[in-house]
Formats: C-alpha cells, sequence, structure tokens
C-alpha cells in the first residue's frame, strides 16, 4: 500500500463546473477509471473536501438484481407508478 502523501493542486474550470486535478499517477494508484464513482464529503466547516472511491456491485449482485426485474418486470413497472 502506498504511503499517505500530500500534494498541491490547483482547482480549474471545465464547462460549467470546476474541477481538480488528478495525476496519472493518482489515478494508477486509485485504479480509477472513467466509469469510477466517488462520494465526495464536505466539512461543516468548508475547509476540507474529501473524496472516497465507491466499490463497484459485485458482479454476481449485479446480475441478480438484473434477472429479478427482467422475472418480475409487471410487479417492477406497478411499483415505480405509485
Amino acid at each position: 500500500m502506498a504511503e499517505n502523501t500530500l500534494e498541491k493542486t490547483k482547482m480549474f474550470k471545465a464547462g460549467n463546473s470546476y474541477a481538480l486535478r488528478l495525476t496519472k499517477e493518482d489515478r494508477k494508484l486509485l485504479h480509477a477509471d472513467n466509469n469510477t464513482i466517488f462520494e465526495k464529503k464536505v466539512s461543516a466547516d468548508g475547509n476540507t473536501i474529501t473524496f472516497s472511491k465507491l466499490e463497484a456491485v459485485h458482479p454476481e449482485l449485479d446480475n441478480f438484481i438484473n434477472d429479478f426485474y427482467a422475472k418480475n418486470s409487471d410487479l417492477m413497472r406497478d411499483l415505480e407508478t405509485k
């Protein structure tokens, strides 16, 4: 496991949003790609933002959910409209 590091990064404008730079090395350490989802936590005083990588759904669970929805499509459609 890599040692915790402290580096500075700049915020920049990206379209209508702002972004923080993530280096190629950071991305590799995180084992992240364009599909990786992060949770953002902002401290109450607004001085700290923490990003935590969310673990992907286990493929077996994902398959179970897809099968369940397929087998119970009428029920799921009824629940969605209520």
